[in-house]
Order: structure tokens, then C-alpha cells, then sequence
């Protein structure tokens, strides 16, 4: 589990979550990013969660409460340097035993789910959307799909051989209603955008 304001991660039993009635704002902390993000964990960004109906100003919102039901929470951190980028997904509060798609993506949460964009690309197709698997990928894209346990909770990481350039960064995560799909023609997909949660501006 993410500690709530320290670049450090404490990892240990975790209990199942209680739905809540106000929704967390994410976080932003500024720190050196870890010199190996594979080896050795120390996140510089973390954004957080509570995933309810959209509201002005929301950075975590439930587009479909039947798949990500209100009061369901994420975290992400993300560890890089120059080389190479680790990230780490976790939930709770969610459907047991439901498999989830869940990709960065280029913009932030709005009310309308598509308006977070497409995922982040590292090496950008021309053609979109993009569902060629020469791009849509999991080396070149951020995938961070689970299959949450019987409790509503879940953990999943994605480790890149690069690293968002200065001044760019993907500015959400997308959980979809699917895992996602790798084949020719339909590589990336995962169906319904069914929550989003709103990363910080690097």
C-alpha cells in the first residue's frame, strides 16, 4: 500500500475499504526520481483517488458505479530517471474478481470519458486511433490490467524502457470495463472507459 505522504511504499496485509463520501484530491510529490526505478523504489509522483459520479473540479470519477462502484479507490505511483519508468497501480473497493483494462492516457478526467484521449505512446502511431500492435503495446504504452481478489482490492506495475520527456507526461488512468485486447486491429483496446483518475501536470 502507498504510504499517504511519504515516497516510500509499505507493503503489508491491507483491509478492504469502506465506501466514502467525499472523493480524495491526488497528490504530488517532488522528489528525486529513483536512480533505478527497477531496482530500487522511490516514486517521485503519486496520485490518488475516490472514485465517485463526476462532479465539477473531480479527480476521480465512476462513469459506470455497476463496474467501479462509488466509494472504490486507486493510487499510482511512478518511479523514473533518464532510462527507464516503473509504475504501480492499487485499488480497492472494487467488483471481486473482475478483470479491469487500465492504461495511462494523455489528458485529464472530464464528465465525458473519451475526453482523457488516447493512451500515451511513447513512439507515437500516425494513424488513430491507434490499434496497431507495432505501437499499441505494452512496451510502448503504459498497461497496467488486473484481476481483483476477493476482497474488492488489486495491485498491478508496468516497467518501460524510457521515461516521460521534460515537460510531457500521461495525465490519467483509464480502468476499462475489459482486459485488454493484442491482436492486429483491435491491439490496445479493453472496451467501456468505466472510471478515471486525474494525474498531476509534471
Amino acid at each position: 500500500m502507498i504510504a499517504g505522504c511519504t515516497n516510500s511504499v509499505d507493503v503489508g496485509p491491507t483491509q478492504p475499504v469502506s465506501a466514502t463520501v467525499s472523493a480524495s484530491s491526488w497528490t504530488v510529490f517532488d522528489g528525486a526520481p529513483s536512480p533505478s526505478p527497477a531496482g530500487s523504489w522511490n516514486p517521485d509522483t503519486v496520485a490518488s483517488g475516490t472514485f465517485l459520479p463526476y462532479k465539477p473540479g473531480s479527480t476521480a470519477i465512476t462513469y459506470d458505479p455497476a463496474v467501479v462502484p462509488p466509494g472504490a479507490t486507486a493510487s499510482v505511483a511512478i518511479s523514473q530517471n533518464t532510462q527507464a519508468m516503473e509504475v504501480r497501480v492499487t485499488a480497492a473497493g472494487l467488483i471481486p474478481r473482475r478483470v479491469y483494462g487500465a492504461h495511462l492516457h494523455t489528458m485529464p478526467c472530464t464528465a465525458v470519458p473519451d475526453a482523457a484521449g488516447p493512451h500515451y505512446q511513447h513512439q507515437a502511431d500516425p494513424s488513430k486511433p491507434s490499434v496497431d500492435p507495432s505501437y499499441a503495446n505494452p512496451q510502448n504504452e503504459v498497461w497496467l490490467d488486473f484481476t481483483v481478489d476477493g476482497y474488492g482490492e488489486a495491485s498491478a506495475a508496468s516497467l518501460v524502457k524510457w521515461a516521460f520527456p521534460a515537460g510531457q507526461s500521461a495525465r490519467s488512468l483509464i480502468l476499462h470495463a475489459q482486459a485488454t485486447k493484442t491482436a492486429d486491429g483491435v491491439a490496445g483496446t479493453a472496451g467501456p472507459r468505466v472510471a478515471c483518475l486525474t494525474l498531476p501536470e509534471r
